[in-house]
């Protein structure tokens, strides 16, 4: 009988524990990274929450390979979007594999380095860590699902989070992350003030001053065996150009979206000075030279004051 990859399907804990662990064992034993998200990371963060599937974070270099993994250990297996999602399936027990979350989020160094080992059935397994849990469900919040914004609450009200990360990770969707964070602290969740003044400046005040001009390179994720070798498709183009553009001093803090096609990169978004946008150009230059690029990136003007007199 063929299975409903878009149902979510009713399972016992029990399980649904036993396919988790089969799962990331099997990636384990590979040497595959990887991270739990979703409902059963969001009861060891913040609060119980039902859930019928698992959800793991995978890198998209990883994604066919973790796939060929689960295959290869009796799981039923779908390729349901090229750009950020695979299904697997064993035992009515569904396996999420996500490789791009909302808000161009993806499994990077940056977050592999802050996953947390956290005890689960006898065993020690991959989650998130609750600033990268806190930004992810910011960013994917939707009126029809508003359980996102409340797990992430429930992380916020358990405390012990490293806000300097977070306020770094909050650049892939700042604003959310800012009103989520004003909204905890309308709930008397304790948000350190410095935290949200510090969001807040990064968005909409003008920095006078133009920082040294540092430019970082993208990295090629260092390869591990056996793992097959990632096309040079459009997903890992817009990937590269979205870390240059969030470690490139002169445009980390400003939120700019890339549309890619096969033919063509798009920028949007708004900067602060014509420096910034041509900074812009050059990272997405460097990065995808043979593409023809659209600057749609404007510079946004801070008029003054109404009926405000200039001083001659």
């Amino acid at each position: 009988m063929q299975q409903d990859y878009s149902d979510h399907n009713s399972s016992d804990p029990e399980s649904q524990s036993a396919t988790l662990l089969e799962a990331i064992t099997s990636f384990e034993e590979n040497e595959l990274p990887y991270a739990l998200i979703g409902g059963i990371a969001c009861r060891g963060l913040g609060r119980p929450r039902i859930t019928h599937d698992i959800d793991l974070f995978v890198a998209p270099e990883d994604a066919m390979w973790a796939l060929e993994i689960l295959k290869e250990r009796g799981f039923t297996t779908e390729k349901r979007d090229p750009a950020w999602l695979f299904k697997a399936w064993k035992n009515n027990i569904l396996v999420d594999l996500i490789f791009k979350s909302s808000g161009d989020i993806y499994f990077d160094d940056e977050m592999q380095k802050h996953v947390q080992r956290v005890p689960f059935k006898d065993h020690f397994i991959n989650s998130i860590s609750p600033e990268d849990f806190v930004v992810i469900k910011a960013a994917v919040h939707q009126e029809h699902i508003p359980h996102h914004w409340h797990d992430a609450l429930a992380v916020l009200t358990e405390g012990n989070l490293e806000w300097e990360y977070l306020v770094k990770r909050a650049r892939f969707s700042p604003r959310r992350v800012l009103s989520l964070l004003i909204y905890a602290q309308s709930n008397d969740i304790a948000v350190p003030m410095e935290v949200i003044q510090t969001l807040y400046r990064k968005l909409f005040e003008m920095s006078y001053q133009t920082p040294k001009k540092v430019i970082f390179p993208y990295r090629e994720a260092p390869k591990l065996q056996e793992r097959p070798e990632p096309r040079d498709s459009i997903i890992y183009i817009k990937a590269k150009i979205m870390e240059a553009l969030n470690t490139d001093e002169r445009t980390a803090d400003h939120d700019i979206k890339v549309v890619v096609t096969e033919s063509t990169v798009d920028a949007r978004g708004e900067v602060f000075t014509s420096d910034q946008q041509r900074a812009v150009h050059e990272v997405v230059r460097a990065i995808s030279p043979e593409k023809e690029f659209r600057n749609n990136v404007y510079v946004r003007s801070l008029p003054g004051p109404e009926d405000s007199e200039v001083i001659q």
